[in-house]
């Protein structure tokens, strides 16, 4: 619409003639004096019925006087107009324009005419309707799986130590007369329920991973890696390392806490020479990102499993082998993403062990907004 205002009238007529949109020429008042085919194909007008103001008889009545409302205004400022509408066709069905004008002016900055076009975005407006309702949809689904998993952690906890408790005095009522087999059994009951406890936990924690970390603080990550480091009460032996490269940045301190302690509790959990191990966690600077690694020398986790850790439940043991839920990663990509991030795994150094990567935006504010619009 900027180069219309170069064009003389003829010259916008010819040119508007041979577009797929609708366009039309008005008079400095607001009385449109010309529309191109496409106006008249769509309406099944003539110009004398549109002359002037007759344009408001093919607009949708729940829309029409703030239309005119709006173009009126813009005809006396002078202002470019912009706005969508529905306009009824030939057959009577209502379709939805984008309807945009330009004043043109002469040497002296008087308006002479107005050009305007309206680009039919029905199927726009359709898609928006679907991603609207898409996105209803999807709140009303996280809602539900916050409840349930809000209920499955305070509801279904109260049963669980209760049937821990029972074996407790199942087996001191029995002491003197258990079995080896049946102590073996009564401890793996035991374990199962611990287990379906953890769970429950880790299903409540990844339902509310990010959704409250809206609060922006300065963070010393390596003073946080460190607090971390005591708080995760690693194995006599094991070493935790925060590496100088760690820096201080704006950030949501709950979920980037969340994130590195489940990667270092992970980390200790899986490795398989916990008397020794060591993590390291360091980091990088990529543009307006921080790139963590935290890195052990573990086992490490071979290529081709290493899209399916980040599901919900999956573990590469046994759970009889190694406890835990199998939501750790998962619930540590879910934190990633919600900031903007990405999270993936490589190699250690060595050819041993694990390298976690992930970025964090070293502005949180700016890294919230672009990952929940994207």
């Amino acid at each position: 619409m900027e180069r219309a205002a170069n064009l003389t009238t003829d010259d916008f007529r010819a040119l508007a003639d041979a577009l797929p949109q609708m366009a039309w020429v008005a008079e400095p008042s607001g009385d449109i004096i010309w529309y191109n085919r496409r106006w008249y194909d769509y309406t099944g007008t003539t110009i004398e019925q549109m002359r002037g103001w007759g344009w408001r008889d093919v607009h949708h009545p729940d829309h029409v006087e703030r239309v005119v409302d709006r173009i009126g205004e813009a005809f006396r400022t002078g202002e470019p107009w912009k706005d969508t509408f529905p306009l009824r066709g030939a057959d009577g069905e209502y379709r939805w324009f984008l309807s945009l004008a330009q004043p043109h002016r002469g040497p002296d900055g008087r308006i002479l005419r107005w050009f305007g076009t309206n680009t039919d975005i029905t199927e726009r407006k359709g898609m928006e309707r679907r991603l609207a309702r898409h996105a209803i949809d999807l709140r009303r689904s996280n809602e539900e799986l916050e409840q349930f998993a809000y209920v499955a952690s305070h509801d279904l906890k109260a049963p669980l130590r209760g049937i821990e408790n029972l074996v407790g005095w199942i087996e001191e009522d029995l002491e003197d007369s258990l079995t080896g087999d049946v102590r073996t059994n009564m401890e793996l009951l035991k374990s199962r329920v611990r287990r379906l406890d953890s769970l429950l936990d880790d299903l409540l924690a990844y339902s509310r991973a990010g959704r409250a970390d809206a609060t922006m603080d300065t963070v010393d990550t390596k003073a946080l890696v460190e607090e971390l480091a005591v708080l995760v009460s690693p194995p006599e032996g094991f070493a935790i390392t925060a590496d100088a490269s760690l820096p201080t940045l704006q950030a949501a301190r709950a979920p980037l806490t969340q994130a590195l302690q489940n990667l270092i509790g992970n980390a200790i959990k899986h490795h398989d020479r916990p008397a020794e191990g060591h993590i390291r966690v360091e980091a990088g600077s990529a543009g307006d990102v921080v790139e963590f690694v935290v890195t052990d020398d573990g086992p490490g986790i071979p290529e081709q499993f290493r899209e399916r850790v980040f599901g919900m439940f999956q573990t590469l043991k046994p759970r009889d082998e190694v406890e835990g839920s199998g939501m750790g990663l998962a619930i540590v990509r879910k934190l990633v993403d919600r900031q903007g991030g990405k999270v993936w795994l490589a190699d250690g150094p060595d050819g041993r062990g694990l390298a976690v990567h992930f970025t964090w935006p070293r502005d949180g504010r700016k890294g919230q907004a672009d990952g929940l619009d994207g």
